[in-house]
């Protein structure tokens, strides 16, 4: 008899769970940090995110109520807030990839701290969740996670890519 290995346990879950530990720790010590090692280090961590969020495993709802989420609001404000502050006038950037734009004829202001505080969130969730070790919490959490990567922060991390790449790489900068 084959044992069937759960998708939370799966090696790409484990990886993924490791990244988003890191990136979510990581945004929680951003005052400690110069904005050249800030914008250089998160530049590093958000294609990794999104390479191992690529590669979790298939997985399906065992439960219909939602996982619990664990940041308030307060502490995305106050984490939004954090980068804010360390970016300056750099949180700024106009954003042409929304379904906004469609009615519109110019872009969109967006902040860079508000995109990745939006990345923050469910991750911060998950890995949350996670944490606690209930097996079927842990996995629709990661449905939860997959869903939402798919739908929602997979786009907002590419997107603000583009604008940390700008900042770091900016002629007017000394980065």
């Amino acid at each position: 008899m084959k044992e069937t290995k759960l998708p939370i346990f799966d090696a790409n879950t484990v990886e993924f769970v490791t990244v988003a530990a890191e990136f979510c720790g990581f945004l929680e010590r951003t005052p400690e940090m110069q904005p050249s090692e800030f914008v250089d280090r998160v530049l590093k961590l958000l294609p990794l995110l999104y390479l191992k969020a690529s590669l979790l495993p298939d997985c399906e709802p065992l439960d219909d109520i939602e996982p619990e989420t664990f940041v308030t609001e307060t502490d995305y404000e106050h984490l939004r807030n954090l980068i804010a502050v360390q970016l300056g006038p750099d949180d700024d950037y106009l954003e042409v990839f929304l379904d906004e734009m469609a009615f519109s004829d110019t872009p969109i202001k967006q902040n860079i701290s508000e995109s990745l505080a939006d990345i923050y969130q469910p991750l911060k969730d998950f890995v949350c969740v996670y944490s606690i070790g209930f097996e079927p919490t842990m996995n629709d959490a990661l449905v939860r996670c997959k869903e939402h990567f798919k739908a929602y922060w997979g786009r907002t991390l590419v997107n603000v890519m583009r604008a940390l790449h700008n900042v770091k790489y900016n002629e007017n900068h000394e980065s």
